[in-house]
């Protein structure tokens, strides 16, 4: 688990002027699957200690709600995101 920082420090990237979704989803996918079980090759699903208003709770739900807005494939086999670009409806 990671420390309560790093989803700190993923938050404050939110704000910068010269953010890039796609690069945030990238560089936090380590911290997002860090709110997830993940068994090997089957799909994740959230923790189930992710409680309501927790900082962790909260990272998921973002990180999620930017994730949508992209096609993307997450490997099972491997554990990774493949990040394409974002829906053509965006």
């Amino acid at each position: 688990m990671l420390n309560e920082d790093d989803y700190i420090k993923a938050f404050s990237e939110l704000n910068n002027t010269d953010f890039n979704e796609k690069e945030w989803l990238i560089n936090n996918f380590e911290t997002y699957k860090s709110t997830l079980n993940w068994p090997p090759n089957l799909p994740p699903i959230n923790r189930s200690d992710l409680i309501k208003g927790t900082i962790r709770e909260r990272f998921n739900s973002i990180y999620k709600d930017i994730l949508i807005e992209y096609v993307y494939e997450l490997n099972n086999d491997d554990q990774t995101l493949i990040l394409k670009d974002k829906h053509f409806w965006l």
